[in-house]
């Protein structure tokens, strides 16, 4: 896919990782991408792929998510990108997080580990940011004057984010 270069990635997973398998592969890209890279609001461009963002080694959570994408399918697992809204992100707001098939299931992974996977909402999958974008604009002048997004608890704390659970969303 356009951000997420899993061909020119393949030899670098493949090194890696070379033994996990299932959960314990999903696990160790997911650690090694939140060890290795930097959370920098502002870092990246939106052109940015998964092969920017592990040179930069910083980005934002788009990039997170495209360097996990574009590391599992190198080494053949299914993945896909996914924006969420995600309450418990200071400030609370759109996010995005990938998502890999494990033990016959979709199976959320946020290598930023900024929000509990399982307060997250789905607003869209698809392979990478060019099929989730929360705004798209196909030339023109475009003014965007106001964004109002309201989540509501409906009972109790967020829930605790434990890293090694498999979350699957609805």
């Amino acid at each position: 896919s356009r951000y997420a270069e899993s061909d020119r990635l393949a030899p670098m997973a493949a090194q890696l990782f070379p033994d996990q398998t299932g959960i314990e592969r999903v696990r160790a890209v997911t650690q090694w991408v939140n060890t290795h890279m930097a959370y920098i609001s502002g870092s990246s461009r939106g052109t940015d792929g998964a092969v920017d963002s592990i040179l930069q080694a910083s980005g934002v959570c788009r990039d997170f998510a495209h360097v996990v994408v574009a590391l599992l399918r190198a080494l053949g697992t299914p993945a896909r990108l996914v924006s969420v809204y995600a309450p418990g992100l200071r400030p609370m707001d759109f996010h995005a997080v990938a998502e890999a098939w494990v033990d016959d299931a979709w199976h959320i992974v946020d290598a930023t580990g900024l929000a509990p996977r399982e307060a997250m909402v789905r607003i869209a999958t698809g392979r990478d940011a060019a099929d989730t974008a929360f705004l798209t604009t196909r030339g023109g002048l475009m003014t965007f004057n106001r964004q109002v997004v309201t989540a509501q608890l409906v009972e109790g704390e967020l829930p605790q984010e434990d890293p090694g659970a498999l979350v699957r969303l609805a």
